[in-house]
């Protein structure tokens, strides 16, 4: 029996959609346009490369429309929820524009930041095998291969720590994309049930793989030991 549960998630979809389709309406323009054209995106490049070097040198940046619709490009923009800074430019640099002006913001702690709270994550996979002593390994191996070959990964998307506690297998990552990769391969290539929760308008997520559904109640009190102590816990939840 499989066991699948989406919690405070109003996007039941993994994968993320954007309009990436090419245009061939500049090539049927007069020719006096395609000059405007070509001036606008020398412009746009002009403006992305006084935004970054104001962002490297921590400047605030004062938006202006064109600003706006530069920065609106990026798909992706990586935050650290401790210092609230962002990955822009393959750079941690200070965040000023990204909470109103990016068409999406995922979290994850930069390099700095992650030494200083090793005990909080953005996902985490909780394993509740039985037979935990027998598959460990392959638990883990599973979790690198996913953690390895994960495609266009930025350097800090990765493995926080893996650990086990009254005989259930923690596996933590600094984001929401590797840890949902690594719970799809754990159901494709071990069965059992899994269930997933998603957190704070989507931006957490915890997993729970279960070598058979009927044994949650088992690990139950094992869970709630571990939750007495605060260990496996997001860094907003409350001790209850």
């Amino acid at each position: 029996m499989t066991l699948f549960y989406m919690k405070d998630s109003d996007n039941n979809s993994d994968d993320f959609h954007y309009d990436d389709s090419d245009s061939d309406e500049e090539d049927d323009l007069p020719e006096d346009d395609e000059d405007e054209v070509v001036s606008s995106e020398t412009e746009d490049e002009g403006e992305l490369e006084e935004i970054e070097s104001k962002l490297d040198r921590g400047e605030d940046v004062a938006l202006s429309a064109l600003e706006t619709k530069v920065i609106a490009k990026s798909q992706t923009i990586y935050s650290c929820p401790r210092c609230k800074k962002i990955f822009f430019n393959k750079k941690w640099v200070k965040d000023v524009i990204t909470d109103i002006y990016t068409v999406q913001t995922q979290l994850a702690y930069c390099p700095k930041c992650i030494d200083k709270t090793y005990e909080n994550f953005i996902g985490s996979i909780e394993i509740f095998d039985k037979n935990l002593k027998d598959r460990k390994e392959k638990f883990i191996e599973t979790a690198r291969q996913i953690e390895h070959s994960l495609e266009d990964a930025p350097p800090f998307e990765n493995i926080i720590n893996i650990v086990e506690k009254n005989g259930i297998l923690f596996i933590f990552t600094n984001t929401t994309r590797l840890a949902l990769e690594i719970g799809k391969a754990l159901r494709q290539e071990l069965g059992g049930g899994i269930q997933y929760e998603w957190f704070e308008r989507n931006q957490y997520l915890r997993i729970k793989w279960y070598d058979e559904v009927d044994n949650k109640s088992y690990f139950k009190e094992k869970l709630r030991a571990l939750k007495d102590r605060r260990f496996g816990m997001f860094a907003f939840e409350d001790e209850d």
